[in-house]
């Protein structure tokens, strides 16, 4: 399996409408190229004025829930359907979580070529206020790999130390909601807490019993995911984060762990750099 995080900043606040078109180009193909199986992408948004797609549109859209409005500039709509024009069909998922710089509903998603045989979404912040910036969710689908069931999250975390929605709650509520699943369970995204920093989110998660598949992939870079200061992270100098995981319920072979859409490769097309992994069965 071959999977891939991302959070893609797909609408910042002034948005370029030929350059998120670029992207949107970009990572289709890399994830065509790359024979991607899973993708979890994390501020995936569409504008919030924007036409609605009719439902006969949404292709291989499975909604987490029946009131899930998907926009025509929605992001990950866009790069399922660009997928589906190269030929390539995979399912997607996405779920809104709040407003964002006022004008774009913010997202959460998950595409898989994998069928879908489940898919749900849960706020993982105390608030739930769509028009407050620090509201929180997960979104999840579980899907056959290889003849076996395995949950896939989306995941957008809230900062150790903020004031109002900070950390461990999030963090609590997600092991509480997924602490009777059987499979195995991957958590994909931006976590917002820095690996090099000790007591605080990287190693409250791994307490919880979680593995990060970086620190066991036979082979791996540097794993920095975001290069200085970005949206949250304006305070000091911030100079090679490793921010962004995937972390896995239980022990897998992890071939390789690799930082991509860096710029050395590939282009920079958000102010992440994305994680793509490959698993062995």
């Amino acid at each position: 399996m071959k999977a891939l995080t991302m959070n893609i900043h797909s609408h910042p606040r002034e948005q370029e409408k030929e350059k998120y078109h670029r992207n949107i180009d970009l990572f289709a193909k890399y994830i065509i190229q790359q024979e991607i199986d899973v993708i979890a992408i994390q501020e995936s948004s569409q504008t919030h004025i924007a036409p609605k797609v009719p439902k006969e549109l949404l292709g291989s859209f499975v909604p987490c829930c029946k009131d899930t409005v998907i926009k025509e500039d929605n992001c990950t709509f866009l790069i399922s359907r660009k997928l589906e024009e190269m030929g390539v069909k995979h399912s997607f998922t996405w779920c809104c979580a709040k407003i964002g710089y006022d004008q774009y509903d913010e997202g959460l998603s998950v595409i898989s070529r994998y069928p879908v045989l489940e898919a749900e979404e849960f706020y993982i912040s105390g608030l739930q206020d769509f028009f407050y910036w620090i509201t929180r969710k997960m979104i999840g689908v579980k899907l056959l790999v290889e003849n076996e069931p395995v949950w896939v999250y989306s995941i957008h975390m809230g900062w150790w130390k903020d004031e109002d929605e900070c950390f461990v709650p999030q963090m609590d509520r997600i092991q509480k909601i997924l602490s009777e699943k059987k499979e195995n369970i991957f958590l994909m995204g931006d976590f917002n807490s820095q690996a090099s920093v000790r007591g605080e989110g990287y190693d409250y998660v791994k307490r919880l019993g979680w593995i990060d598949t970086y620190e066991i992939a036979e082979k791996r870079d540097d794993g920095i995911t975001v290069p200085g200061n970005i949206d949250g992270w304006e305070d000091g100098e911030n100079v090679g984060m490793r921010i962004d995981y995937i972390w896995s319920r239980k022990k897998v072979h992890v071939v390789s762990s690799q930082v991509v859409f860096s710029g050395e490769k590939e282009s920079v097309i958000s102010d992440h750099f994305g994680i793509k992994i490959e698993i062995e069965e």
